[in-house]
């Protein structure tokens, strides 16, 4: 197996353990509210945290992954997550909690998140950039679907403390020897490629006056609004109509597993069909199963559950792959890792958003009645 696949393979297992970790919080969710005693809005917002790191640092983790390569980055990113996990179970305050969870482990978990992760994958195969981003971001949803279960069964016996030691031992034990055989692709392959209008090599200070740097970040935000809203009350909302916290856990799993298909197909279709056309009708599917979840609320038909996996599992993860694509096109060169990590900066802001948006609303609804 030659390099540019092997580069494939860890990219996808990084992902698994690093978006299992940060989608298993919709497992912890629950128990940190009943042991911290805090409102679900002020506990989201350690995700929130999490996730507005993950957006924030696009820039910074961009120029390293240019200058330094992905080896150092993820093996570094891995070790700062792991002490951050550690510190974190110890933490007897949710104040303690945002600076151990969500300012040291988010910090060390964007280092090795999707938007490096896809940038290597991009450049390895210029050819072919949404099929070989889907199949890196495999890991992705695979990670979720055994990340969720599982924490779920740890916290039953162990409890959520334990659970972040269990994820430290992982980033320490496997992913951090992992991304020692990690690489970019020397000069001439993919990384030299001229972009969609012809220029041969782009410096981001030439990407940001282009129109489709902004279009690019503004698919960012608005795709990264919706997916954590739903992602991380999913398991609250679905306790809330009636399912066992078990069966919720189950299902949120289930959309990673679905989402399996979907970003293979989304991979594929954006190489055939085009672009904007592949996320035209992954955002109609998601948006069928958003409103299978309400309905699922207003009647409490356990059916209504299975249709937003189905539905919400094909779309989920399509937009990463998708403008992690178009950006490929349009921009990749020598300092294509910068320039999508300030693309990836509009991510943050909108997964914050989205995360807290969700316990607000909650919060709000049930203070009024």
């Amino acid at each position: 197996m030659n390099q540019s696949w092997w580069s494939l393979g860890i990219a996808a297992f990084t992902l698994a353990v690093q978006n299992g970790i940060v989608m298993a919080f919709g497992v912890l969710y629950l128990p940190m509210v009943e042991e911290l005693q805090r409102s679900r809005g002020e506990v989201a917002g350690l995700q929130s945290l999490v996730l507005l790191l993950g957006g924030a640092t696009g820039p910074l983790i961009g120029y390293f992954l240019d200058r330094v390569g992905p080896r150092w980055l993820f093996q570094s990113g891995a070790l700062l997550a792991a002490v951050g996990l550690l510190l974190s179970s110890q933490a007897e305050s949710l104040m303690a909690l945002y600076f151990t969870y969500g300012m040291i482990c988010g910090l060390g978990l964007a280092a090795f998140g999707s938007q490096p992760n896809m940038v290597v994958a991009a450049l390895w195969h210029p050819q072919a950039r949404g099929r070989a981003i889907a199949i890196a971001d495999l890991g992705t949803g695979f990670g979720a679907f055994a990340f969720i279960p599982l924490t779920q069964a740890l916290i039953s016996s162990v409890g959520w403390r334990a659970v972040l030691v269990v994820w430290a031992v992982l980033l320490a034990g496997l992913v951090i020897p992992a991304n020692h055989f990690q690489r970019m692709p020397p000069e001439g392959h993919g990384r030299n490629a001229r972009g969609a209008d012809g220029t041969a090599s782009w410096f981001p200070a030439e990407a940001f006056r282009t129109p489709a740097f902004w279009w690019l970040s503004f698919l960012r935000f608005v795709t990264a609004i919706g997916f954590p809203l739903v992602n991380v009350h999913l398991i609250a909302s679905a306790v809330g109509a009636g399912i066992s916290a078990v069966g919720a856990a189950t299902a949120l799993g289930s959309v990673s597993l679905v989402s399996l298909l979907g970003r293979i197909l989304t991979g594929w279709l954006s190489d055939r069909l085009g672009r904007a056309p592949t996320l035209t009708l992954t955002f109609l599917s998601a948006i069928a199963g958003i409103i299978s979840l309400v309905l699922l609320g207003l009647t409490r038909e356990p059916g209504w559950l299975v249709a937003f996996v189905a539905f919400y599992g094909l779309a989920q993860g399509s937009g990463g792959i998708v403008s992690a694509a178009r950006a490929a096109d349009c921009f990749a060169g020598p300092s294509f890792g910068t320039i999508y990590g300030w693309i990836v900066l509009a991510t943050g802001p909108g997964e914050a958003f989205g995360a807290y948006l969700g316990g607000a609303i909650y919060d709000g609804l049930w203070g009024l009645a």
